[in-house]
């Protein structure tokens, strides 16, 4: 399952439960080169942007953990 996939069951499940997170909504845009991996020998993907932050070598769970985080109601 990639990142995209788990984030699109993320934003279902996000409005299965909409009482428990704000209304701001989820947008998931698939890009396919930010240019980041031409600046750098390492290996850094896949890159993943949230609110402008960018998450080199990014993983479905980090990804997840930073918009549960950031969209539940305390």
């Amino acid at each position: 399952m990639t990142i995209l996939d788990q984030l699109e069951d993320l934003q279902e499940m996000i409005e299965e439960n909409s009482d428990s997170f704000s209304n701001e909504p989820l947008e998931i845009e698939a890009v396919k080169c930010l240019d980041y991996c031409k600046q750098t020998k390492e290996k850094i993907t896949p890159v993943v942007v949230i609110d402008g932050e960018v998450m080199f070598r990014a993983t479905g769970q980090n990804v997840m953990e930073k918009i549960i985080n950031k969209l539940k109601l305390e």
